[in-house]
C-alpha cells in the first residue's frame, strides 16, 4: 500500500514538475503601395502595386517552454516567413527562415542557440519610425541605404544570424545586458563570416532606452562593417516620443560610413485611432551627400488583432535615386520621390 502511494506521489509530482506549453501566432499584412518618379528603361512613371509583408513581414510561428523546475525552462521557438501575395515562402526559401532556436531559461537570464535575429532587430525597432507606425518598408528605405544597394545597411529592420549563440539577463533595477556570438563555421578560420553583438537596455516608468553594438566578418566580399546603434522613448500621457541614432561604416576601400538619425511621435488619439509621424535624415561620406525623408500615418483598430492604415511618406536624396520603400521598392528617376499606402494587418 505505501508503496503504491508512493508511486502515485512521484506520477503527480512529476506531471507537475514537466509543464509545458507550445503557441502558435502569426501575422499578415497586405495592401496597396502607390510610388511615384519610378524609373524604367523607357523613362519613369508611377507604380501601383499589390504588396503584402510591407508594415510587417507576413510570419507564423511556434514558441514553447517546458518548465524543468527551480525556476529553470526549456524554450523553443520556430518562426516562418512567407508572401501573402503568392504563398511563396520567404527569406530565400528556408522553411524557418526568420528564427529557429532553442534554449534555456531561468533566474540567471536566457541562452539561445540557433537563427536568431540580433540586439539591434530585437531592441532598436522601439525606437524607429517604421515600428512605431505602421510604415514598415515606408521607413525602413533610407536607414537601409536600399537606393546605395543596401551597402550602409544598419540593419534596424532586423537581420538574422546562423549558428548564433545569444544571452539576455534578467532585469536589474530596470536594465537589461545582452552578448550574441555568431559563428561563421569556416573551416581553419574562427574569424570568417562570423559576427559579435553587445547591447545594454533601461526600461522603467514612462522612459525606455537601449543601447547596441554589432560587427560582422565579411559583411561584404572585401569588407568588415562596425555598427553604433542607440535610441530611446518617452511616454507623455497618450504620447509616445521616440528617437533613434545608428552609424554603420566598412572597413575596406574608402570606408563608406553612414549616420542616421530619426524622431517621431505616435499619438493615441482615442482607443482605436492612432496618428503619428517622424522624420529621417541621413549623412554619408565619400562625397555622396545626405538624404532625408517625411513619413506620416493613421492607424484605425479594428480590433486588438486586426487594423487598416494609412501611411504617406516623402523622400529626397542628394546621392542617388531616391527611393521610398525598401525591399519591393523602386528607385526614383530624380532625387525625390513620393509613396502612399492603404493597407491591412491581422495578427493572430
Amino acid at each position: 500500500m505505501k508503496n503504491r502511494i508512493l508511486a502515485g506521489a512521484l506520477l503527480c509530482s512529476g506531471s507537475a514538475f514537466a509543464q509545458s506549453s507550445v503557441t502558435l501566432y502569426g501575422l499578415m499584412d497586405a495592401g496597396v503601395t502607390y510610388t511615384n518618379n519610378v524609373a524604367a528603361s523607357t523613362g519613369h512613371g508611377s507604380a501601383v502595386q499589390f504588396i503584402s509583408g510591407s508594415s510587417q513581414g507576413d510570419r507564423w510561428g511556434l514558441k514553447g517552454s517546458e518548465d524543468l523546475g527551480s525556476g529553470l525552462k526549456a524554450i523553443f521557438q520556430l518562426e516562418n516567413g512567407f508572401v501573402l501575395s503568392n504563398g511563396q515562402l520567404g527569406q530565400g526559401g528556408l522553411l524557418f527562415g526568420r528564427q529557429a532556436f532553442v534554449g534555456i531559461s531561468s533566474n540567471w537570464g536566457t541562452v539561445t542557440l540557433g537563427r536568431q535575429y540580433d540586439f539591434i532587430g530585437d531592441f532598436l525597432p522601439a525606437y524607429a519610425i517604421g515600428a512605431n507606425t505602421p510604415a514598415g518598408l515606408l521607413a525602413w528605405s533610407l536607414p537601409a541605404n536600399a537606393a546605395g544597394g543596401y551597402v550602409l545597411d544598419n540593419r534596424i529592420w532586423g537581420d538574422e544570424v546562423n549558428n548564433s549563440v545569444k544571452y539576455y539577463s534578467p532585469s536589474i533595477g530596470g536594465f537589461h545586458i545582452g552578448a550574441m556570438y555568431g559563428f561563421g563555421n569556416v573551416a581553419g578560420s574562427v574569424g570568417t563570416d562570423s559576427s559579435t553583438n553587445f547591447m545594454l537596455s533601461y526600461d522603467q516608468g514612462p522612459f525606455s532606452g537601449s543601447i547596441a553594438y554589432m560587427s560582422i566578418h565579411n559583411a561584404t566580399p572585401s569588407s568588415n562593417s562596425t555598427e553604433y546603434a542607440g535610441g530611446a522613448a518617452y511616454m507623455v500621457g497618450k504620447a509616445r516620443l521616440f528617437a533613434l541614432v545608428t552609424d554603420v561604416q566598412l572597413s575596406g576601400g574608402t570606408k563608406p560610413r553612414a549616420t542616421t538619425y530619426e524622431g517621431g511621435l505616435a499619438y493615441q488619439i482615442v482607443p482605436d485611432v492612432s496618428l503619428a509621424g517622424g522624420y529621417q535624415f541621413q549623412h554619408r561620406n565619400n562625397d555622396l551627400g545626405s538624404a532625408n525623408q517625411i513619413t506620416l500615418s493613421a492607424d484605425y483598430f479594428l480590433s486588438k488583432r486586426t487594423d487598416v492604415y494609412l501611411v504617406g511618406a516623402l523622400a529626397h536624396d542628394h546621392a542617388y535615386g531616391a527611393q521610398v520603400q525598401a525591399a519591393y521598392g523602386d528607385s526614383s528617376s530624380t532625387d525625390v520621390q513620393t509613396g502612399v499606402r492603404v493597407g491591412i494587418r491581422h495578427k493572430f
